[in-house]
């Protein structure tokens, strides 16, 4: 068995689609690792919508932009959107990387990603809303593995009346207790040549031996 580790460390957010449609027999593979992902007391919450209408991608792709334009605008305001980027040297880069958060633009991505998938479950489990990041985190994996570009995008699912409407445009009931959206993800064939992931933090730097603040191992 491969070391599934190096599909972990080479994956990252694909924003940027081609046109083209993603062939059932991969969409399913992508479906089925989200179906395996762990699961508290094995309860397997999860709904996934498979939404490919341009229509209604369109609608949630708006959705996700009122919804992301709206807190990261407030985000802006406060100077934490600055000091988020600030480590963005380009100027005329930062302002673009900001201004794609303070429009929302950056949650708008179904409308041109070819497939998306609503990953929502049921609320009478306790772990819903992990056993749903559990299984969003296998698909984008799995998309990843067939060579496929994936992001998970929480903007429409944000804690505002706009989930309401969010559930009415897929059919999900409304009442309270019923079901949860945890968030989508868009998939489609990469647009440009896929560059390495940003580089994360240093393992030594997160890591505690034993107790928080012990460094060194024993």
């Amino acid at each position: 068995m491969g070391d599934i580790l190096d599909v972990i460390s080479t994956r990252k957010s694909i924003r940027r689609y081609k046109p083209e449609p993603i062939p059932d027999e991969l969409l399913f593979k992508v479906l089925e690792a989200g179906r395996w992902a762990p699961t508290g007391e094995n309860d397997q919450p999860w709904i996934f919508i498979v939404v490919t209408d341009p229509a209604t991608r369109k609608r949630i792709g708006e959705l996700g932009r009122i919804e992301t334009g709206a807190f990261c605008t407030a985000e802006y305001g406060m100077g934490r959107l600055q000091e988020r980027f600030a480590g963005v040297k380009d100027p005329t880069n930062r302002e673009r990387v900001m201004r794609m958060m303070y429009s929302g633009e950056t949650s708008q991505i179904a409308t041109n990603a070819p497939v998306i998938i609503v990953v929502a479950g049921t609320v009478n489990a306790l772990n819903t809303p992990y056993d749903l990041c559990a299984a969003i985190e296998n698909m984008l994996l799995e998309a990843h593995a067939l060579g496929l570009g994936g992001v998970w995008v929480e903007g429409p699912a944000g804690p505002t009346r706009r989930k309401k409407i969010f559930k009415e445009l897929l059919g999900i009931p409304t009442g309270m207790g019923e079901y949860h959206i945890q968030a989508y993800i868009a998939f489609g064939w990469p647009l440009e040549k896929r560059k390495h992931p940003r580089p994360k933090k240093p393992l030594e730097d997160l890591v505690h031996w034993e107790k928080f603040g012990n460094k060194e191992r024993n």
